[in-house]
């Protein structure tokens, strides 16, 4: 019997990111980022940012979203901590910005 070639066994890639933060992929390479963990125990998952999702745009800041941000049929939910509210802004389907809010009073 000849010699044909040879077996290589790679060392398993280890993963991206810290215990607990989700994988993507990142051009081609395992990636992760702080500000996207999730918590098994709590069964929470953590989004340090603007969270996109189809219709909606959540924020978790302070201030709200640049309106450039909200596609037609998009709304944005925010908290306004300086004046203890919660605002909305929406783009309609005919790109018109709309806006609303709710004013908190102690619980």
């Amino acid at each position: 019997m000849g010699y044909f070639g040879q077996i290589v066994i790679a060392p398993p890639t280890p993963p991206a990111g810290a215990s607990g933060q989700l994988q993507f992929n990142d051009n081609g390479a395992f990636g992760s980022d702080a500000g996207l963990a999730f918590d098994k125990a709590a069964k929470a998952l953590a989004v340090g940012g603007p969270m996109k999702a189809a219709g909606a745009l959540f924020t978790f800041r302070n201030v709200a979203p640049p309106d450039a941000e909200l596609a037609n049929g998009q709304l944005a939910i925010f908290f306004d901590a300086a004046a203890n509210r919660v605002r909305f802004h929406a783009r309609n389907l005919g790109g018109q910005l709309r806006q609303g809010q709710v004013n908190l009073g102690p619980a």
